[in-house]
């Protein structure tokens, strides 16, 4: 953890043509995840393909405690997370009580990693985003 910032990496075996499926996907959302937005404490999220597609290396950085964000996957985006990760061998579903034991069993801890801004949280940078807008139209309404 980094300040209010923390990150989980995991690289998971792929099923057969789970790679395949995957790319198809990304392709049809032109590679972008923007449901994951739902999940309020997401900073960040990427896929990459790894070992001739044999593997897949799942990298996020997320606001607050492991277990919260995990249940937060689990009650804001099951769907994604589960059409996601159910390309990845031995995926017991977002719901199951054995994901979180799932995911860090594949999980690599970080050696060493870089926060630009580790006290503000995604809510704390929203809230920036819409004062600042508002400070701005404030500005051209002076004009």
């Amino acid at each position: 953890m980094s300040g209010d910032v923390s990150e989980l990496t995991g690289i998971f075996d792929l099923k057969p043509n789970g790679a395949e499926r995957l790319r198809k996907f990304f392709k049809l959302v032109d590679g972008n995840l923007v449901g994951a937005g739902q999940v309020g404490t997401l900073h960040n999220m990427r896929f990459v393909f790894l070992d001739n597609d044999t593997k897949l290396l799942f990298a996020t950085a997320y606001d607050g405690e492991w277990d919260a964000y995990i249940d937060d996957f689990a009650t804001k985006i099951p769907e994604m997370m589960d059409y996601l990760f159910g390309n990845v061998e031995g995926w017991p579903g977002i719901a199951s009580p054995e994901v979180k034991d799932f995911i860090t069993k594949y999980q690599l801890q970080a050696a060493a990693w870089f926060v630009a801004h580790p006290d503000i949280t995604v809510s704390e940078a929203t809230r920036l985003k819409r004062q600042d807008l508002a400070v701005q139209r404030f500005l051209v309404e002076l004009n």
